[in-house]
């Protein structure tokens, strides 16, 4: 399968695997939507991994071979894989292109990335006139919109360098050892509790939208839920206590 899903020791593993240059057809848009929701549903899990094959660049995009697959009107696979309620988070793991759909998926769908030295970024649809669908709207809610601006209206690949300047990735590591820096990463992530991880997540996909009152009220709630199911798991309970064995 062009998209493949693994698991490991709590980490899911969605890897882009079709071609030279990982180009991303309607049926990947549609294995990665299952994907998610396999992952999201199973509970044995608590992050994920978002990557290009081993060797492979991250993504160059669409698949133009199949024609524009942007949908004008409803909403169209790529719409459902990034508006799915997500809790749990994901880790993009970058080498070389990753270009088009395949940055809206790395801005959208992940939510710590590291890239290697020679990643590159962009987002190319203004010169073939099919500027819009990439999203400069969606890409502005995650980084800050004179640099999203900056990509859309230029054009422009940049370098991974470049790209933590614009806030698009967290840490530049060596090429061969992406993969590997994801991965520890992940590990610092999975080994909290599930209902902290889940939690957090919540707070920040819901209280970029509300005013400082509202969100106040929203974490409230949530934190009232979380000590609710810290009291009732005591899987949830283990990693307090391990906390304190620290201290």
């Amino acid at each position: 399968m062009p998209i493949t899903y693994e698991v490991e020791n709590e980490i899911g593993f969605f890897t882009i695997d079709n071609g030279k240059v990982n180009a991303i057809t309607q049926e990947m848009h549609e294995q990665l939507f299952k994907h998610l929701k396999d992952f999201l549903d199973d509970n044995s899990i608590k992050v994920g991994i978002l990557s290009g094959s081993e060797g492979k660049c991250f993504s160059a995009g669409d698949d133009l071979n199949e024609g524009d697959s942007y949908q004008s009107e409803g909403e169209d696979i790529s719409d459902k894989i990034v508006l799915l309620p997500r809790n749990k988070p994901i880790i993009g793991a970058v080498n070389s292109w990753c270009i088009g759909t395949g940055l809206i998926y790395l801005t959208l769908l992940t939510d710590i990335c590291i890239a290697g030295k020679s990643a590159r970024f962009g987002l190319p649809e203004i010169a073939y006139a099919m500027a819009g669908a990439s999203g400069n709207m969606r890409l502005s809610r995650n980084i800050p919109r004179v640099m999203a601006n900056w990509l859309v209206l230029t054009g422009e690949k940049i370098t991974s360098e470049k790209a933590l300047e614009f806030h698009l990735i967290n840490e530049i590591t060596e090429d061969d050892l992406v993969m590997s820096r994801a991965i520890e990463v992940a590990k610092m992530i999975s080994s909290h509790p599930l209902i902290g991880i889940q939690t957090e997540m919540e707070c920040i996909n819901e209280c970029n939208d509300l005013t400082l009152k509202e969100a106040r009220a929203f974490t409230r709630k949530l934190y009232d839920k979380q000590l609710e199911i810290y009291h009732q798991d005591p899987k949830a309970q283990s990693g307090i206590e391990h906390i304190k064995k620290k201290t």
